[in-house]
C-alpha cells in the first residue's frame, strides 16, 4: 500500500468516525443533536418566497435520481472513449454508494422535521441529497483535475466543487426537509466512501474488469 493509498484510509476511517458519532446521538436522543440542528436551522434563516423559490431550484440540482441519470451519461461517455476502468469504477462509486445510503435510512428510520416547506416522503438520517451531490461532484473532480496544469486551476476547481456541495447542504435545511445533522452526516459518509474505495481501487478495479477481459483483447 502506497503513502497516499494509506493517507486516504486513515482520512477517510476519520471521516466514518465522525459518521459514527452523528448516528449514535441520534439513535440515543442526545442533547446536544437538537442543540446542533437548531444552530444550523438558524444559519439558514431568514425564510423569503423568492428565497425559497430559488431554493427549490438549486436542490432539484442535488437530487439523487438526476444525478444517477447523470453518473450514466458519464459512463456511458467514458466508455464511448475506451476508459473501460473509469466507467465502471466511478459509477459503481455512485451507485453502490448510495444503495449504503438507503441502507442506513431505513435502519435508524429518522423522521424528517414537520415543519417542511416541500412535501417529500421517506427518512431523514442520513441526507441522500448530500451524500449524492458529494460522491459526484468528486467524481468529476477526479476527472477533471489531471487535464489542469496550473495550480491557481486546482484550486478554483476544489472551491467550485466545495460551494456545490455546501450549496445543497443549505437547500435541505432551509426547506426543512433535513436536520443540520442530517446533512453533515451524509458529507462526511460519502467523504468516508469516496477515500476509503479510492484507497482501494487497484484491487476492487481488477474484480470489476474481469468479465471484460475479452474487450481488451
Amino acid at each position: 500500500m502506497t503513502k497516499n493509498e494509506k493517507r486516504r484510509l486513515e482520512y477517510g476511517g476519520g471521516c466514518w468516525l465522525l459518521f459514527a458519532g452523528f448516528l449514535l446521538a441520534i439513535v440515543t436522543r442526545q442533547a446536544w443533536i437538537s442543540t446542533f440542528d437548531q444552530f444550523g436551522y438558524q444559519l439558514t434563516q431568514p425564510t423569503e418566497p423568492l428565497k425559497t423559490t430559488v431554493m427549490e431550484l438549486i436542490t432539484k440540482c442535488g437530487d439523487p435520481f438526476t444525478l444517477q441519470v447523470a453518473t450514466l451519461i458519464l459512463m456511458v461517455l467514458l466508455w464511448w472513449r475506451r476508459r473501460i476502468a473509469d466507467s465502471l469504477w466511478f459509477g459503481a462509486l455512485n451507485f453502490v454508494g448510495y444503495t449504503l445510503v438507503i441502507i442506513i435510512k431505513y435502519t435508524v428510520v429518522r423522521p424528517r422535521p414537520s415543519n417542511r416547506l416541500v412535501q417529500i416522503g421517506g427518512y431523514s438520517f442520513p441526507s441522500g441529497h448530500t451524500f449524492a451531490t458529494t460522491v459526484f461532484v468528486l467524481t468529476l473532480v477526479a476527472l477533471i483535475s489531471p487535464r489542469l496544469h496550473r495550480q491557481w486551476q486546482h484550486w478554483l476547481l476544489s472551491g467550485l466543487a466545495v460551494i456545490a456541495i455546501l450549496l445543497i447542504m443549505y437547500t435541505r435545511v432551509y426547506l426543512r426537509v433535513h436536520f443540520a445533522s442530517d446533512v453533515c452526516a451524509g458529507l462526511l459518509l460519502a467523504t468516508g466512501w469516496w477515500l476509503i474505495t479510492n484507497a482501494e481501487r487497484h484491487r476492487c478495479a481488477e474484480w470489476l474488469l474481469r468479465p471484460f477481459d475479452d474487450f481488451y483483447c
